[in-house]
């Protein structure tokens, strides 16, 4: 008889657990969306580790519903092209946002 109690209450907690995670969601986000887009991030940040025209060590990437954002810095504007491009060719990302901003170099700033 005990069993059988342990048996209901078992599944009992189980269905409640499936429910409450079919329900948990990151905003506007489920669990499986957050994860596909932390999946796209990392591609990138290695996508980007891998190419010799990035030095991408400053740039941020963030990704949201598939859509890749880029911020932070890099030294030209063909590596922030670059980093766009590449961004774009990994698989899941539906758009790039790239707000990279180019470094500009303090010793060939005029001097008052």
């Amino acid at each position: 008889m005990k069993s059988i109690y342990k048996n209901a209450a078992a599944a009992g907690l189980f269905a409640v657990a499936l429910l409450l995670s079919v329900g948990c969601s990151r905003g506007d986000r489920t669990v499986g969306q957050s994860v596909d887009d932390a999946a796209v991030s990392t591609k990138v940040k290695a996508a980007f580790a891998q190419d010799p025209g990035v030095k991408a060590m400053d740039v941020k990437v963030d990704t949201h519903l598939g859509t890749v954002q880029l911020n932070g810095w890099v030294n030209t504007a063909e590596e922030k092209a670059r980093a766009e491009q590449i961004a774009k060719a990994v698989p899941g990302a539906k758009a790039v946002q790239n707000q990279i901003s180019i470094k500009t170099d303090i010793n060939k700033a005029p001097k008052p």
